[in-house]
């Protein structure tokens, strides 16, 4: 156990006098620090050391670490750093000051919430928990010592009166500007003959882990097979289970820019329903929108089934039993980890397919169970392993969740395929989905079809561009696969459809500013000419050099027409009489993209100052408004309107 101890300045009162000291070492896999501020802090005896444990102590105060964990008593508490997806109390998840958690020794709070404060401050915690429980990579301990007041519980009260909103709301812990940390500390607390001890505790192999994935992810928001295999080597060199790998994955996807501000959007619906029994519809349509948006921003999904676990406490977003898909899913997997060894079978095809369609269920269903059921057993795994030294369980499990990775990778590919303008198809990601049908299709034949271009083809938000891209890939990576064409020949097919996308939403946008003055002459061929010309030389001076062919003005004319149709004439009936129906006959017909269609109704309603209620009663199905039309729901909104 290597000890480092190193001393501060204090620019403080006393010229030249020390009044800060540190001290660093290792012990296994956890390294600590310390940070000792006082008056008397150069001339004290504060810490003693053996070759198994290093125990540091003042005036009625101890913190002992040792390989198993730490102990602790005095006046003090612990903190970290929230970790995201974690279950916490109420009041902090709304409180979006809050960063950190923190807990003062012998505190606990009563059944009404109330905080109470007992003379028993003595306590302990392994590594194994402290780093579940808390932060997985850096936890902090802290005693005040020399305090004026003697009774312990006052004494608790006070310390966290005076620094408890400081330690809750820093963001100095997440950034480890510790000595920062130890300075505003001890300003919060303003006790001149006190020494305040502040311990950090890092677990290098999940510090090692969780710096990796973040310098991975952050790069592009995604992961390459090398990547994967990097981080799985981490995980093993270092004995990091799946479960905390998984916390620290989450963790850090949510930190990133892209899609925080999202994810914040959804937790905030959430918060706001909390105390309701049930979600109302209008927050149920605004959460399936989003969730709509996570694909389109490449958002994962498990940052949305994080809350969703942690915020509705079990409560449904749709009033339903558990699906039999869940049900089967747990059966397997029950089956195959936790019954009797002499009724353990091994999982056969039919077994994987069935989970790979239950997945698949629990994805289009936007249902958290299945991956919380993943998750369930993956930890129970882990904890068999470690009390049984059988680490047998743990491979086979990781053998079937190499399925569900394979099953992802290929649903966020076809997916941003979809939902993406601006892809680049390459042959990489063609060979990678053709390995990737090969594999799905020796399970089931078909089974690729069925999970990722069916589904696709059915979503009602998907673009006519998208559908088109869709089955290129489908039908291109068949005709690869029996030599009827080549990778390059695909890619090549699906950068013109590229091309064209961008085309089109370049002229829709151009033309459309364009007919205000131009329409009147659009049917003589002169002046059909002279708009394509014009909007030829405006996408020159962006750089476009796309020539805008006749076929592709038509095509934007004839949908701008039918754009002016609907916001002029079919919109206000549909209003008027909240006929769901028609709104959906109109999408059904008119082959417009629906994003884009209810982007310019909520403009509509904006410029015409309609209550955006309505917009989301008009969004809603027919049997799900009767119903509501039935409890007397909606009456006054729709007599205000």
């Amino acid at each position: 156990m290597a000890i480092i101890l190193e001393f501060f300045p204090f620019p403080m009162l006393y010229f030249n006098m020390i009044r800060d000291v540190s001290l660093h070492g290792r012990i296994g896999h956890v390294e600590f620090s310390s940070l000792v501020w006082g008056e008397d802090t150069k001339n004290m005896h504060f810490y003693d050391e053996t070759p198994t444990n290093i125990r540091f102590f003042s005036r009625g105060n101890e913190f002992s670490i040792t390989p198993e964990g730490a102990r602790y008593r005095g006046a003090g508490g612990s903190f970290c750093e929230y970790m995201f997806g974690v279950e916490k109390p109420l009041e902090d998840f709304a409180n979006k000051e809050i960063l950190n958690r923190l807990i003062m020794f012998g505190a606990f709070t009563d059944k009404g919430g109330k905080l109470l404060f007992t003379n028993n401050t003595d306590g302990e915690e392994t590594f194994d928990r402290l780093f579940l429980q808390g932060h997985a990579v850096k936890n902090y301990y802290f005693f005040v010592a020399g305090s004026h007041i003697e009774d312990i519980k006052k004494k608790q009260r006070h310390i966290l009166s005076r620094v408890g909103k400081m330690l809750k709301r820093t963001d100095l812990i997440g950034a480890d500007r510790d000595i920062e940390l130890l300075n505003a500390f001890c300003r919060k607390l303003a006790e001149q003959d006190s020494t305040v001890f502040i311990f950090k505790l890092t677990h290098k192999g999940n510090e090692e882990f969780y710096r990796k994935f973040n310098e991975l992810y952050f790069k592009d928001r995604t992961l390459s097979n090398e990547d994967e295999q990097n981080l799985a080597d981490i995980a093993v060199r270092n004995n990091i289970d799946y479960y905390q790998q998984e916390r620290m994955k989450i963790d850090i996807m949510y930190r990133h820019p892209e899609n925080k501000f999202i994810v914040d959007e959804y937790r905030d619906i959430l918060l706001s329903s909390i105390h309701k029994d049930t979600i109302q519809y209008s927050e149920l349509a605004r959460l399936r929108r989003l969730k709509t948006l996570r694909i389109r921003n490449n958002i994962p999904s498990v940052l949305f089934e994080a809350l969703d676990e942690v915020l509705l406490k079990g409560k449904k977003l749709q009033d339903i039993e558990e699906p039999e898909y869940l049900k089967e899913a747990r059966s397997i997997l029950e089956n195959l980890f936790f019954s009797d060894p002499s009724l353990k079978r091994h999982i056969i095809k039919e077994d994987i397919t069935r989970l790979i369609k239950s997945k698949h269920n629990a994805y289009s269903n936007g249902n958290m169970g299945f991956e919380k059921i993943l998750l369930d057993v993956g930890r129970t795994c882990d904890e068999t392993a470690k009390e049984s030294n059988d680490y047998s369980l743990f491979e086979e499990f990781s053998a079937i969740v190499t399925y569900f990775d394979r099953y992802d990778h290929v649903q966020a590919s076809m997916s941003q395929a979809a939902f993406t303008e601006n892809i680049e198809f390459t042959e990489d990601f063609l060979r990678s989905l053709l390995g990737n049908k090969k594999e799905f299709d020796s399970l089931g034949k078909g089974l690729f079809d069925e999970l990722f271009v069916k589904s696709l083809l059915n979503n009602k938000y998907i673009t006519k561009y998208g559908k088109k891209k869709i089955k290129t890939i489908y039908e291109g990576i068949k005709r690869i696969s029996v030599g009827d064409a080549s990778l390059r020949d695909v890619a090549s097919e699906l950068k013109k459809i590229v091309i064209e996308e961008r085309l089109y939403r370049h002229v829709h946008t151009a033309l459309k500013e364009k007919l205000r003055s131009f329409y009147p002459r659009f049917d003589l061929k002169e002046g059909k000419e002279e708009l394509r010309a014009d909007i030829e030389n405006e996408l020159k001076a962006k750089g476009i050099t796309w020539k805008v062919t006749e076929a592709i003005l038509d095509r934007v004319f004839l949908d701008l027409k039918k754009e002016s149709f609907y916001l002029n004439h079919l919109l206000p009936i549909i209003i008027k009489n909240v006929d769901t129906e028609l709104r959906e006959d109109f999408f059904k017909n008119s082959g417009l993209d629906r994003f884009y269609i209810e982007s310019i109704e909520k403009d509509y309603f904006e410029e015409n100052g309609l209550d955006m209620f309505l917009l989301n009663l008009i969004r809603e199905d027919k049997a799900r408004y009767d119903e509501h039309l039935k409890q007397g729901s909606y009456v006054k909104t729709l007599a205000k309107s």
